[in-house]
């Protein structure tokens, strides 16, 4: 007879990858285009096979306390979950994340933004969730 599991560990699964970039030596000018994020967001949902459920939220920060902190900043909601993007482009950095629920190939998808930004260094994570 099989032991049944039981408990909080019965409960747990993988419910989800998140993927998160910080991408880097990225120019100025795509850094500072509100344009650039919005389709960027409202574009890569469908590369990846995920649905949009609201339009990109893109909105240009200001100049922060410190020197340098200023870019724009997006989000898509989308049915599997979000993708964010976050820009500084007085440092030439970018960090991004997607989360879904749905499986995502996230080598396809570094290899896209890698390419998209033109950047020389990225910092790559993938986290199982859950």
């Amino acid at each position: 007879m099989k032991k049944k599991r039981s408990g909080a560990k019965a409960l747990f699964k993988i419910y989800g990858k998140h993927l998160t970039i910080d991408a880097y030596g990225i120019a100025r000018s795509k850094l500072a285009s509100h344009e650039e994020v919005f389709h960027l967001l409202n574009d890569l949902p469908g590369m990846l096979g995920m649905r949009k459920l609201t339009v990109p939220y893109v909105v240009f920060c200001a100049e922060g306390e410190k020197k340098g902190d200023w870019g724009v900043s997006g989000f898509v909601m989308i049915y599997e979950s979000h993708i964010s993007c976050h820009t500084w482009p007085a440092l030439g950095y970018v960090s991004m994340d997607v989360y879904s629920c749905r499986p995502f190939d996230h080598k396809k998808t570094v290899k896209f933004l890698k390419k998209f930004w033109g950047s020389r260094t990225m910092k790559i994570r993938v986290v199982k969730r859950g």
